[in-house]
């Protein structure tokens, strides 16, 4: 039996049932609120499953892998820490936000903060920000996907044909079956990945040319002590630049946000804020292992030294110690964390544009929502793709900047929920800056000039955004308030 055809019969069975999931979890009711939202009937477990598998990604299995390759155990610290602080952004932003959508209807991001705020610009801005930062997000769960498919198969599953089989399969339970389609197989995703890793890291450790855990740490040592320690570029303004980022911009990710809605009540969002800072960390540690590690395996520098190569240690190292079937297996476990973020991904933008930009531009008939949130389905899948065809960046910057864009959001996102003196303009304001900024930082990024250093401080150039769109909300609302104040009097 040919390798092709191992890997072939392995994949397809995981997508048949992937699909056999997904239609029988799509509900029977025809209404687009159960479409996009479930009905807001999902109880806390499965909740909990969504949420966290909806956060694994491309970024997760490929992204942490190559990124720890690069800089060693320091990286788990950051991105560990960061983690176990979501949990009090789910408990700030989910019941609120949850309490609201059931008591007033709401679906999407936008229309929370357009229906608190009186202010459809502040919503349609809002909504834009979300759609733009998350497509390129998206774009790296068809790259993991064909980056995966192609190492795995010795280059005989082309980089795009892995991507598009990906794409292919998502729209297909996804058109037919909605929120709790994409629930359903979030959850069987979740327990695939996880199990398949776990199962992954032992077998690596057990193999006879690593020899256990306590050979292959004395190898790593002997050779590579810098992975041991806190590198210069992991410097304690780093490490509290990411550790504010991950919780400040996980809940803003339409997909995440979204989830808000479709909780059964407040217990199934408390139940998802406990369990996720519990189980989490634990689960990132596997990724951090097989990149960290990688660095005693002697591979062909030019596959690995290069930082946009190190997205491929995962597969590398798949190719290397694991037999052909096995391989295929933890590659199944990879496309469940791709498509399980991807999925929801483009359901949450599909409602963003059918729910609030849309109707901007010509009347929606209630009735026609959800055939024209599966139509967007299609069409954002595709653009997904295409952004994937020739990806500028490694999975982990590109989803970096993507969490800086959506950061951006979270000041006026607190403050439509928790301040009752806020102003629409004041946020419009924020976001606006804010996203000046991203952009800034974008360019400079492509043009070679570094962020000036009076501006960072040593931080993540997130950390002195978010607290100037914080400054700034403040302030203009102050100015706003005065303004109104002396116009009346």
């Amino acid at each position: 039996m040919s390798d092709l055809l191992i890997i072939g019969i392995i994949l397809a069975i995981y997508l048949v049932i992937s699909i056999g999931i997904g239609l029988y979890g799509r509900s029977k009711e025809d209404s687009a609120e159960d479409y996009f939202v479930a009905s807001r009937k999902i109880n806390p477990w499965i909740l909990f499953c969504t949420l966290a598998a909806t956060n694994f990604s491309a970024f997760f299995f490929l992204g942490f892998a190559g990124a720890s390759y690069r800089a060693g155990w320091g990286f788990y610290g950051i991105m560990a820490m960061g983690t176990s602080l979501v949990g009090l952004s789910i408990l700030l932003l989910g019941i609120p936000i949850h309490r609201l959508g059931k008591e007033k209807g709401y679906v999407t991001p936008p229309e929370l903060i357009a229906g608190e705020t009186n202010s459809k610009y502040l919503g349609w801005i809002y909504g834009s920000v979300l759609v733009v930062f998350t497509l390129p997000y998206l774009a790296t769960q068809p790259m993991g996907a064909g980056i995966l498919l192609e190492t795995l198969s010795g280059g005989e599953i082309p980089y795009f044909t892995g991507a598009l089989l990906l794409t292919c399969v998502m729209i297909t339970y996804l058109v037919l079956g909605g929120m709790k389609s994409s629930a359903m197989t979030d959850v069987f995703q979740g327990i695939l990945m996880f199990s398949i890793l776990i199962i992954f890291v032992i077998g690596f450790f057990i193999h006879e040319d690593i020899g256990g855990f306590g050979e292959a740490g004395q190898s790593l040592w002997d050779n590579k002590p810098e992975k041991f320690v806190r590198e210069g570029n992991f410097t304690w303004q780093i490490i509290f630049s990411y550790t504010i980022l991950w919780p400040i911009a996980v809940p803003m990710f339409p997909q995440l946000f979204s989830r808000f809605y479709i909780a059964e009540n407040d217990k199934a969002i408390r139940t998802a804020a406990w369990l996720y800072p519990a189980v989490v960390p634990i689960l990132f540690l596997f990724p951090v292992i097989i990149g960290v590690y990688g660095n005693i395996i002697d591979f062909d520098p030019t596959l690995v030294d290069q930082k946009s190569e190190s997205d491929n240690i995962l597969p590398l190292i798949l190719t290397e110690y694991a037999p052909l079937w096995a391989g295929a297996i933890v590659c199944i476990g990879a496309i469940a964390a791709f498509m399980s973020t991807a999925d929801s991904q483009i359901l949450a933008m599909s409602s963003i544009i059918t729910k609030d930009g849309l109707p901007a531009i010509t009347e929606i008939k209630k009735e026609n929502e959800k055939q024209i949130g599966r139509i967007l389905i299609i069409i954002l899948a595709i653009i997904g793709l295409a952004l994937a065809y020739d990806p500028p960046d490694t999975i982990f910057d590109i989803v970096s900047q993507a969490f800086t864009g959506l950061a951006v959001l979270f000041p006026t996102t607190v403050a439509v929920l928790y301040w009752d003196r806020v102003r629409a303009n004041s946020c419009i304001v924020s976001i606006i800056v804010g996203e000046i900024l991203v952009g800034w930082s974008y360019w400079s990024a492509k043009t070679g000039n570094a962020i000036p250093d009076w501006f960072t401080q040593g931080f993540h150039f997130s950390t002195p955004v978010i607290l100037i769109t914080i400054l700034i909300l403040w302030i203009s609302t102050e100015i706003e308030e005065r303004l109104v104040d002396n116009a009346s009097s």
